[in-house]
């Protein structure tokens, strides 16, 4: 591959060069993604220059929507960035946080009974 012999890696599941990702960190959560640069850019579009991650994006997309365009998006990233600080969202342990209780959630998606699983997330201080 002409990638590999100069020098770049690349992840054969996705098929994309190191060199083609970035790390962007959401406006309000601080949750740190790698995605490629025309992801980042689409998102940062769509939110006036600012990267959400997709909750964030979807909380904000859920605030436009019933404010029915009342609502700029700009004030709407505010509010749900004061939110996540209120709750305090923006840390490492948060984001680790979030993530397990997902993990938590999809497997027990995957229990072969019909028992209803309950997942609690829990924010505090780190």
């Amino acid at each position: 591959m002409a990638a590999a012999a100069a020098g770049q890696e690349i992840n054969p599941a996705i098929g994309v060069a190191a060199a083609e990702v970035e790390w962007a960190e959401c406006a309000c959560c601080g949750l740190r993604e790698e995605c490629t640069p025309t992801y980042a850019a689409g998102v940062r579009a769509q939110y006036g220059g600012r990267w959400l991650c997709g909750l964030c994006g979807e909380a904000v997309a859920e605030e436009l929507s019933a404010g029915a365009g009342s609502v700029l998006v700009e004030a709407a990233i505010a509010r749900h960035a004061a939110f996540c600080r209120a709750l305090g969202c923006r840390s490492p342990a948060a984001a680790e946080r979030l993530i397990a209780a997902v993990r938590r959630l999809l497997r027990a998606g995957e229990v072969k009974n019909k028992e209803k699983a309950v997942v609690v997330l829990e924010f505090h201080d780190a």
